[in-house]
C-alpha cells in the first residue's frame, strides 16, 4: 500500500464500484473462517446487484471478485484485506490494522481505512538491490508488505546494460520518493549499495548481503532496529522543533486549534500520538464537536486521520510519535508555516 495506489483508487469513478473489507490474521494465509467471510460477502454483493445491473456485468464482477479472493487466499496476510472491483478497475490491498468489516457499492471506492492505514502505519521503505532485481516494501512496527504492481518488483532484462539498469532503477526509486517521501533502508551487497546510495538522500541504514530471496519477516527483523533508532531520533528532533516553533509563535496545540489551520494549509509539520482518534461533528463554521456516536451518518468517525490527510494534501508533513509524548499538547501539535 502506497500513496500512488491510494490516489489511483480515489480517482476511479464508475458504477458499481465494489469495496470489500475483512479482517485477517497476520503472517498466515486466509483461515477457513476468513475465506467463508469473504465468500459470504461476495454472495451478499451478488444479491444486491441482482436486478440493479445487467446479468452479464454482474456475473463478470462477481467472477473477478471471487478470483481476487482466491489469489489472496494463499498469501501471508496482514491485519486486514481490502478488495476493490468495478467494471474498469480492480485492486487488492493489505492493511496494517484491523477495520470494521463491510461491503459498499457506490460510484466510487471506499478508501477511508486505506487513508488511515497509510497515514498511521507506513513509516518506512525497504529496498532490496542487486545486479538482477529490486524489490520494494512498505513497513511499520509490526510487518513489511511487498509492493507488487506494474513496476515492482523490478527485474533486469537482456536489454539492460549495467548503465541502463542503474538508471532505470534510480528513476523508479526517485518516483516513489517524490510520490510519498519516506525514510529508506537499503538491503544489498556493498557494491550495489555503494552504487545507488548517493542517489537516495533519504537512506537511514543498510542491511548488508544479497536479499533477492529473503522473506519479508527476515527483512522486517533486520530493518526494524535501524528504523526504531531513526524514529526515536526523529521524534526527539520534532519535539525540539516544536519548542522552537512555540518560541517563534508558529505553534498550535489541540485538535480544535489545529483543524481550521490544516484546512487553511498553514501547517508545515503535524505531530500526532499513534493511537489518538476522535469522532466529531463539524458544524457550518468548520468547528469541531466531539461525538460519542461514531457510527452516525453526521459524524466523522476519526477527525484525526482527516487532519493528517488534509495536512499532507497541502504539502505538509506528519510525524507519528508514541502515546504520552504529547501529553502537554493535548495529543496533537503543529509547527506552522506562518
Amino acid at each position: 500500500m502506497n500513496r500512488a495506489t491510494l490516489n489511483e483508487l480515489q480517482r476511479q469513478r464508475c458504477y458499481p464500484s465494489i469495496t470489500m473489507l475483512i479482517n485477517t490474521t497476520p503472517g498466515i494465509p486466509l483461515t477457513p473462517a476468513e475465506l467463508d467471510t469473504a465468500r459470504r460477502l461476495a454472495c451478499n454483493i451478488d444479491d444486491r446487484l441482482d436486478g440493479d445491473i445487467s446479468d452479464v456485468l454482474r456475473l463478470s464482477l462477481i467472477a473477478r471478485l471471487t478470483d481476487a479472493i482466491s489469489e489472496q487466499a494463499g498469501e501471508p496476510s496482514s491485519h486486514a484485506l481490502a478488495l476493490f472491483v468495478s467494471p474498469e478497475y480492480s485492486a487488492s490491498v493489505r492493511l496494517g490494522r484491523t477495520i470494521d468489516e463491510c461491503v459498499t457499492i457506490d460510484n466510487s471506492f471506499t478508501t477511508r481505512d486505506l487513508v488511515a492505514d497509510l497515514n498511521r502505519t507506513a513509516l518506512y521503505r525497504v529496498i532490496t538491490i542487486s545486479e538482477q532485481t529490486s524489490r520494494l516494501f512498505l513497513g511499520d512496527r509490526q510487518r513489511l508488505i511487498e509492493q507488487r504492481d506494474d513496476i515492482w518488483p523490478l527485474t533486469r532484462n537482456d536489454e539492460h546494460t549495467p548503465t541502463t539498469w542503474t538508471r532505470d532503477l534510480s528513476d523508479c526509486l526517485r518516483t516513489e520518493h517524490v510520490t510519498d517521501p519516506l525514510p529508506v533502508v537499503i538491503a544489498g551487497v556493498q557494491r550495489s549499495v555503494r552504487k545507488f546510495a548517493p542517489n537516495l538522500t533519504e537512506t537511514i541504514g543498510v542491511i548488508p548481503g544479497n536479499h533477492d530471496r529473503t522473506s519479508t519477516t527476515e527483512l522486517h527483523h533486520a530493518a526494524w532496529p535501524i528504523v526504531n533508532d531513526w524514529l526515536r531520533t526523529d521524534a526527539i528532533r520534532a519535539m525540539r522543533q516544536l519548542d522552537l516553533a512555540r518560541s517563534n509563535k508558529r505553534y498550535a496545540g489541540g485538535i480544535h486549534e489545529i483543524w481550521p489551520l490544516a484546512l487553511d494549509g498553514r501547517i508545515a509539520t503535524l505531530i500526532v500520538e499513534s493511537d489518538y482518534t476522535l469522532p466529531a461533528r463539524i458544524d457550518h463554521n468548520n468547528q469541531l464537536h466531539p461525538a460519542n456516536d461514531p457510527d452516525h451518518p453526521d459524524v466523522n468517525d476519526d477527525i484525526i486521520d482527516d487532519t493528517i490527510e488534509t495536512v499532507l494534501q497541502h504539502g505538509g508533513a506528519s510525524i507519528i510519535v508514541n502515546n504520552d509524548t504529547l501529553a502537554d499538547h493535548q495529543r496533537i501539535a503543529a509547527i506552522l508555516r506562518y
